[in-house]
């Protein structure tokens, strides 16, 4: 499942101007490229920017409080991504309404929607499960991504394994434990 269109590109409305605002006041770049106004984005510069808004989301407060003429809105989202969590995970399964996620520090499962592809147009070639290090982020009613998912595609899952997290999907479903939101 991914965001509607309408709901995808209010995403990147409301991100990359947060992005950008980090990278102005935290990035040592005083001079750095818009990414709002960019049609190709570095990846490693968009991860870099991320991960100090994810590490010190009390950015996130000083950014609102500098456009606090944004509307009301607007500015849940973003104050909703401070419940932000970066994490290693397994994705599991993928189904309709979500690509499964289940926490490698403590066995939570999520079920996680694309922003504007799902995580299986993403992870196509890769077989599941499969490790991934993601920041999983709520928007309105759903969990998300921040799109910068980091797979670890150069470690394979055994059977064991394997069957150890589809139990734990399996136990987290009959019991109606799956995160749908945060």
């Amino acid at each position: 499942m991914i965001l509607s269109e309408k709901d995808g590109e209010l995403f990147y409305e409301l991100w990359f101007p947060l992005l950008d605002y980090c990278n102005q006041n935290y990035g040592g770049k005083k001079n750095a490229r818009k990414m709002s106004a960019e049609k190709e984005l570095d990846s490693q510069e968009v991860k870099a920017a991320a991960d100090r808004i994810w590490e010190d989301v009390s950015i996130i407060d000083e950014y609102l409080k500098r456009h606090a003429d944004m509307p009301d809105e607007h500015q849940e989202i973003i104050s909703g991504w401070k419940r932000c969590v970066t994490d290693h995970f397994i994705i599991e399964r993928h189904l309709k309404k979500g690509s499964v996620f289940i926490s490698m520090s403590n066995e939570n499962v999520y079920l996680v929607g694309g922003i504007i592809s799902s995580k299986e147009e993403m992870f196509c070639p890769y077989r599941m499960p499969m490790i991934v290090e993601a920041t999983r982020l709520p928007f309105r009613d759903q969990i998300i991504t921040d799109g910068l998912i980091i797979p670890y595609s150069n470690f394979l899952i055994g059977g064991n394994m394997a069957r150890d997290y589809k139990e734990i999907y399996m136990e987290a479903k009959l019991e109606k434990q799956i995160i749908k939101s945060l």
